[in-house]
């Protein structure tokens, strides 16, 4: 997270994770007006009504919070104690990682292959999985390669932890760059599952720092409880913006997949041109991790940056440093000219 805000200002920032910055209001102040304060202490009610409506599940089973790395960090604080062991999948977000390590936990791993298309094996969960597991964790869509976890998978997994009582935290804040094509979330899927989104990724609305966990409702009130102990309640104005987000979702939804879909092939013609990596680009997604052969990530970046001001996300962040994460939810005119620099540097590193 240091690393990316320390970079922010790159032109050409291949690095970003989700789409850039909504371009347009969501409310037009001259007729509405934004309250500074307002009754908001456990859950602001049409926000919290609007994700319910979403997700078609009960205003009981969600909790608002500022963003999905807190939505994140909340669920973890509140299930495990230092020495619990989790299983996270390997790659994975730092911050996941870094996480439960600050929590105390004990880290257990099962692998998702470039060579597999990303996939999970159940089997490899079930073979990290002990009598001491409290949480298993997983992003999906995958971060950082966007494959997506199909329900038969997600299934078996829920078995497991059911299995030794643990649950299964699903950090869902790119599954809806699927659009129209996105399965249900896994909440849906048993009482074992919690669920972690926002409006930043998908939406490019991360100023608002709306994010939420679905979860059951005797979960849900032990968080409100637990956020007491951080922050008394969110920037009203902030969450009367969300909701004002979910009445225009369908249509800041159709502006991100239009740059996506755009952006995508441009991205698949250069990766398939280029020999110098091994890719799997899924056919949805933010991001793609290819795996990076000629030399290391670090010089190749130490040259984007100072020569081209451009910049991609090095593969140490996910413990897979010969790997680099390209992200395409840039203006399409920004994305190309970065993908034209990036080849730049490579040429460069030929010579």
């Amino acid at each position: 997270m240091q690393w990316a805000k320390e970079n922010v200002h790159i032109t050409h920032n291949l690095a970003t994770s989700g789409l850039m910055n909504y371009p347009h209001p969501l409310s037009d102040l001259s007729t509405q007006s934004v309250e500074i304060s307002g009754d908001d202490y456990y859950g602001y009610e049409p926000l919290v009504d609007a994700i319910a409506a979403r997700y078609g599940i009960t205003p009981e089973m969600i909790f608002t919070t500022l963003g999905s790395s807190m939505a994140n960090y909340i669920t973890m604080a509140l299930l495990l104690e230092t020495g619990d062991e989790v299983v996270i999948e390997q790659p994975t977000y730092e911050l996941l990682l870094s996480t439960a390590e600050h929590l105390g936990a004990v880290l257990r791993r099962f692998p998702r292959r470039l060579e597999n298309e990303y996939k999970i094996d159940p089997a490899d969960v079930r073979s990290a999985v002990t009598d001491k597991t409290k949480l298993i964790i997983l992003t999906n869509l995958h971060n950082p390669s966007s494959a997506l976890i199909d329900q038969a998978t997600l299934k078996e997994i829920g078995t497991t932890a059911q299995s030794v009582g643990a649950y299964v935290l699903v950090d869902e804040v790119y599954l809806e760059s699927v659009f129209s094509h996105s399965p249900r979330s896994s909440i849906h899927l048993s009482d074992r599952f919690i669920v972690t989104s926002s409006l930043t990724k998908v939406y490019g609305l991360s100023g608002l720092r709306c994010g939420w966990v679905l979860a059951q409702p005797d979960i849900i009130k032990r968080m409100y409880r637990l956020s007491d102990l951080m922050y008394v309640k969110h920037a009203f104005s902030a969450e009367q913006l969300s909701v004002n987000a979910f009445r225009h979702l369908s249509e800041i939804q159709s502006w991100a997949r239009s740059i996506l879909e755009e952006n995508r092939p441009i991205l698949a013609n250069f990766l398939k041109k280029r020999t110098e990596f091994d890719a799997y680009l899924p056919q949805f997604g933010t991001v793609v991790f290819p795996r990076f052969k000629p030399t290391t990530v670090e010089i190749l970046n130490t040259i984007l940056i100072k020569k081209y001001d451009t910049i991609v996300t090095p593969g140490r962040f996910f413990e897979m440093p010969d790997h680099l994460r390209i992200g395409y939810g840039l203006k399409p005119e920004i994305f190309c000219e970065g993908l034209r620099r990036l080849g730049e540097a490579l040429d460069h590193l030929k010579k």
